[in-house]
Order: C-alpha cells, then sequence, then structure tokens
C-alpha cells in the first residue's frame, strides 16, 4: 500500500466490539475508529479493564462480541507473521527468561521480516542500535538483559517494538517503572512516530496523557468516552469515570488535572 492511501485508510476499527472477563462487561458494542498520525491514550481506574481491551485489540484475546480491523482485515484471520508487522503490543511487565545482551533482544523484534537464514542482518543491528538510541539505552548494547532495572528493561522493550516496526504501536503502561526524565522520552518518541503509524496506549497519568495524546478513550463502568483530548478530559466526564471530583488548574496553554478529596 502506497504512503498516500495508507495516509488515508483508517488503521485500527472496531466494529461492535464487545469485552468481557467472566460476567463482568469491560465495554459493550465499541465503534471505534484509529486513523496513522494519531496518539490514543486508554484511560480508566485501576481494574476497569485497559489491559484486557488492549490485549484484545491485538488479538491475544477473543473478543466477546463484534470484531477488530486492521486495515479493513479481521484480526482473527490474520496470520501471525503478517499480525505483527501491523500491530506490536508492549507489555506492561517485561520478564525476561533468559540471559542475553541488550543488543540481542532488541534484533529479535526484526522477527516478522526474517525467513530462512536471513536472521541478524547488518542492516537489523544498524536498526537495533538506532532504537536504542531513541530510547536513550545505546550505552547497554553489551549488557545483559537480566541485571538491568525494570524501567531499563521497560525501555529494551521499546527498543525491541521500534525495531519491530509496525505500523500499530499498542503499549500497555509505556511509562512504568520509568523516572520522570525518560517517561517524557518515551512520551516524546511517541508522539514523532511516523505520519503513517498510529499508537494506542493504556494510561493512568492523566497530565501525562493531557501534554501528549491526541486522542482518549476513557472506560467507566459500562461507559465509554472518546474523541479528542479536549474533548474527553473535561472534569465533570473524569468524576464519572473515576468517582473521585477533578480540579483543574491551568498552566499557561495546559491544564493540569487535580484529583480532590471526596472519592466515592
Amino acid at each position: 500500500m502506497n504512503t498516500e492511501k495508507l495516509l488515508n485508510t483508517e488503521l485500527l476499527n472496531t466494529e461492535q466490539l464487545s469485552v468481557s472477563v467472566g460476567h463482568k462487561v469491560l465495554c459493550s458494542r465499541l465503534d471505534w475508529q484509529v486513523a496513522p498520525g494519531q496518539f490514543w491514550c486508554v484511560l480508566g481506574r485501576n481494574g476497569i479493564g485497559k489491559t484486557t481491551l488492549l490485549h484484545t485489540l491485538a488479538g491475544l484475546n477473543r473478543p466477546a462480541g463484534g470484531r477488530v480491523l486492521i486495515q479493513e482485515e479481521d484480526i482473527q484471520s490474520t496470520s501471525a507473521q503478517q499480525l505483527a508487522r501491523l500491530r506490536g503490543l508492549l507489555a506492561q511487565q517485561q520478564a525476561d527468561a533468559f540471559s542475553g545482551s541488550v543488543l540481542a533482544a532488541v534484533i529479535a523484534g526484526r522477527h516478522p521480516y526474517q525467513f530462512g537464514f536471513g536472521w541478524d542482518m547488518e542492516e537489523d543491528r544498524a536498526l537495533a542500535m538506532q532504537a536504542l538510541e531513541q530510547v536513550r539505552m545505546a550505552a547497554f548494547c553489551a549488557h545483559d538483559v537480566m541485571h538491568l532495572s525494570g524501567g531499563e528493561r521497560q525501555r529494551v522493550a521499546l527498543a525491541t517494538l521500534l525495531t519491530q516496526d509496525p505500523l500499530l504501536f499498542m503499549l500497555d503502561e509505556p511509562t512504568a517503572h520509568q523516572d520522570a526524565a525518560a517517561q517524557i522520552v518515551v512520551m516524546e518518541l511517541l508522539r514523532r512516530l511516523p505520519p503513517q503509524k498510529a499508537v494506542i496506549a493504556a494510561c493512568h497519568d492523566i497530565n501525562l496523557v493531557a501534554r501528549y495524546a491526541s486522542h482518549v478513550l476513557l472506560l467507566g463502568d459500562g461507559q465509554v468516552w472518546q474523541g479528542s483530548t479536549d474533548s474527553v478530559l473535561q472534569p465533570e466526564i473524569l468524576q464519572a469515570a473515576f468517582s473521585c471530583p477533578f480540579e483543574v488548574v491551568e498552566n499557561g496553554s495546559r491544564r493540569l488535572f487535580m484529583p480532590v478529596a471526596g472519592v466515592s
């Protein structure tokens, strides 16, 4: 697909999507579109189902009803290799089972493009080093992944996702375990991805979302709000979703959302 056509085609659609865990319905009959260049953040209180929704969108869980389509193809009928080229998923927790170098872990992101004996080509190594530089982990390329901190592992996982180079980046708490400076590095990187890409990130920091996301999908008990960041991040909507009143503080052109006492 050429770049012009790609930019005019929605990357992800949900059609009447229902997601549930046991008897608990997380969302019902969700119609939603994600276009190239958009940065969506999924918000909601703990346990509301952000991770479960993300896994359903990625094709790891089957929906209770409806469909998820990426580039107009139902993900349930898309091959694993093709799906890995279309979407990449960053998990919330990184658990490296085997010892190995950081560079080797990031090169593994090229798996959707490898055939036969083409593994670990020089081009793959160059792409992996570029990704490590983007997440400011290039100096750790020879380090053992088992010896990294939680935040460092998360940035290595993000570098692996960059090396995978999908059209749709799906991330579960991409700033988890990161200090303040690293959070900014991660969010700036996601915001500056090429315009043919799109991002869906489950997040919990409302103020980071307000600063970086172009759009928000907000989950509440049986309710979903979706739209531009400014339209969804309104005090009355946040109170309905989080069962907590919010105060908005203006800071130049930015708005800061502060929860206030009185959680119900």
